[in-house]
């Protein structure tokens, strides 16, 4: 097991804000109430479906699976199975029906992230600049 699977922090306010903003995407690409995301457990699967791609959203930004699992009040090992459950969906061209759903996610995600993006880069600039 690797050193980060240990990691217990609580999630930072960034992790939050991207975790807020993949559960959105998702909520809107699946048709489910993004608070179900959240807090309904195993056993509705489109429901289980959404979740799953939020935690491959999250990935894909570079967050940790014990990150992500802290953000979503999960453990890694959900992360895990959400994220390679989704991969597999993708590359295997599953046409299931959340294999747009899932590129609809990634569409609105980007959309809520990229502006988010430039906002932290422009505030890293201006920290930047109060350091020189």
């Amino acid at each position: 097991m690797k050193g980060d699977m240990k990691d217990t922090k609580p999630p930072s306010e960034k992790e939050l804000t991207l975790t807020k903003m993949a559960v959105v995407a998702a909520s809107f690409a699946f048709g489910v109430d993004d608070h179900d995301i959240m807090k309904v457990p195993r056993g509705h699967e489109r429901i289980t479906k959404a979740r799953q791609t939020v935690y491959w959203l999250l990935r894909k930004t570079g967050m940790t699976y014990p990150r992500i699992g802290a953000a979503m009040g999960k453990d890694h090992v959900s992360a895990i199975h959400g994220f390679k459950n989704i991969e597999n969906i993708l590359e295997l061209g599953i046409k299931d029906g959340y294999s747009t759903c899932i590129n609809n996610a990634f569409t609105h995600f980007k959309e809520f992230y990229g502006p988010h993006r430039e906002k932290e880069k422009e505030r890293m600039k201006e920290r930047m600049e109060d350091v020189l």
